[in-house]
């Protein structure tokens, strides 16, 4: 089965945006659309399609890691919740459920992380992710988690997607020449065109389901990453390096949480994809 009429439910954020280029077939719902928390009138509005979705891609999330903070309640409904409800659902209707987890469900103190591993968040954030993971599996369906870390690419067309760490920073260069940037926090980076071209391939091959490493290759600290916008982008702004403490933020991070993709096909160095982007801008 291939599957080509995915209900993509976010289709307005960043990643749900590029995921409607690649699926014309799609149905794409957002906030204004439906309220996914109320899933009596979510599952009534998917019977009513004319025609029914092959798949289910959440997209949905609760993004705001420090915002998680104070608001547990919220974050733990739509990162666990909701993936778990949709698992159930998708299982009953017989079809597969891609949704999107995070690097911050490692502690960051092995650094580099295989699909295997067993997450220890340190955030509500990322227990809540966590809990998503769990929650998808334990249903028993054709369910897919795919974590990703540090997305960015174009922005979404919702009022509340939010600004990638690559906009901000072109943001602050027009205003300034000297930027500080974290360079003892290390992700794996994610573009979105990349990452929902890996869902695509997901839902066109159906590999076992379970857990799924989808970055672009390759790590950067904040410091890195905004050396490397920087010098694509020609722009003459000197990067200092500085700690994470510098930058008091509610929520704990991991110091280095790599995802090591050992299951499907290898994406392109973030570093290329990243010039791809500021090129096309």
């Amino acid at each position: 089965m291939h599957c080509t009429r995915p209900l993509i439910l976010g289709a307005k954020g960043t990643l749900g945006g590029q995921l409607l280029k690649l699926f014309p077939d799609a149905v794409g719902w957002d906030r204004e659309d439906v309220d996914v928390l109320d899933f009596p009138s979510l599952r009534a509005k998917i019977a009513d399609l004319d025609t029914p979705p092959d798949a289910i891609v959440n997209c949905v999330a609760f993004n705001d890691v420090d915002g998680a903070e104070d608001h547990p309640e919220r974050a733990f409904a739509l990162n666990a919740d909701l993936p778990g409800t949709l698992a159930h659902y998708t299982r009953r209707l017989g079809i597969p459920l891609v949704h999107y987890s995070t690097n911050y469900v490692f502690d960051g103190v092995a650094g580099e992380y295989s699909e295997a591993d067993t997450p220890a968040p340190l955030s509500v954030y990322g227990r809540s992710k966590w809990r998503g993971e769990q929650l998808l599996l334990e249903a028993g369906g054709q369910g897919y988690v795919l974590r990703t870390a540090v997305i960015f690419g174009p922005k979404g067309a919702s009022d509340l997607s939010k600004k990638s760490f690559v906009e901000i920073m072109l943001d602050l260069s027009a205003k300034r020449d000297t930027i500080q940037a974290v360079s003892d926090e290390i992700n794996s980076v994610t573009y979105a065109p990349d990452l929902a071209q890996a869902t695509h391939d997901v839902l066109k091959q159906l590999p076992p389901p379970g857990i799924y490493h989808a970055t672009n290759t390759g790590a950067a600290s904040w410091f890195d990453f905004a050396r490397e916008i920087f010098r694509i982008a020609g722009r003459p702004v000197t990067v200092l390096p500085v700690p994470s403490t510098h930058f008091p933020r509610k929520a704990v991070r991991p110091p280095k949480a790599v995802l090591l993709n050992t299951k499907l096909p290898a994406m392109r160095p973030w570093t290329a994809a990243l010039a791809e982007f500021l090129h096309s801008q």
